[in-house]
């Protein structure tokens, strides 16, 4: 059995203007992520130092940031922005685990949670 570290952040509100409808893109509404980043952070668990890390204030603004800047149609978009991003930026990052939830999406009938899941290694990600 191999180490598996992993960083989490769960529901991470975030305010932005995404969704196939004018009034979602004019209006916007409440989006919340949950996002799990593995990556070996072993160094960490006995050096107390940050560089063998990563903070989990960075990733959050990653997401935060990728979420108000554009306006997209759908949340699998936003996702994919998302995971581009956060590859890009830290490249320690081995997989990642994310979920967009719309909690008021335009929908007709009573639910808790919409919205979508991905989980994706940076290897598969780059084939896509």
């Amino acid at each position: 059995l191999i180490m598996k570290t992993v960083l989490f952040i769960d529901n991470l509100e975030v305010f932005a203007n995404h969704g196939l409808f004018e009034e979602e893109n004019k209006l916007g509404q409440k989006f919340i992520f949950d996002i799990e980043c593995e990556l070996n952070y072993q160094k960490a668990l006995f050096s107390d130092e940050m560089t063998d890390s990563i903070s989990y204030a960075d990733i959050a603004d990653v997401v935060v940031k990728t979420a108000t800047t554009n306006t997209y149609n759908l949340l699998e978009r936003l996702s994919g922005e998302i995971l581009k991003n956060i590859f890009n930026k830290f490249p320690q990052i081995e997989k990642i685990k994310l979920t967009v939830n719309k909690p008021a999406a335009p929908i007709s009938y009573h639910f808790e949670q919409c919205g979508v899941k991905v989980e994706v290694s940076r290897e598969e990600f780059y084939k896509l």
